[in-house]
């Protein structure tokens, strides 16, 4: 299966899911955990990534 963004993927789910698909088949078509498709089909965006930490200075 080609790689897709998040958006797209939660799209898919909740496309399948709406024609029928269990959560037990979305999670093995799409190769996701089971929180990954109830995130999916509770809100129509992903949550925003978490910002890194700040990286120290290099000072050599």
């Amino acid at each position: 299966m080609p790689q897709m963004s998040k958006v797209e993927l939660y799209a898919a789910i909740r496309r399948d899911h709406r024609a029928g698909m269990t959560m037990r088949k979305l999670e093995r078509k799409y190769n996701v955990a089971w929180r990954t498709v109830r995130k999916a089909l509770d809100s129509a965006w992903p949550e925003p990534r978490k910002p890194l930490p700040p990286r120290p200075s290099s000072t050599a």
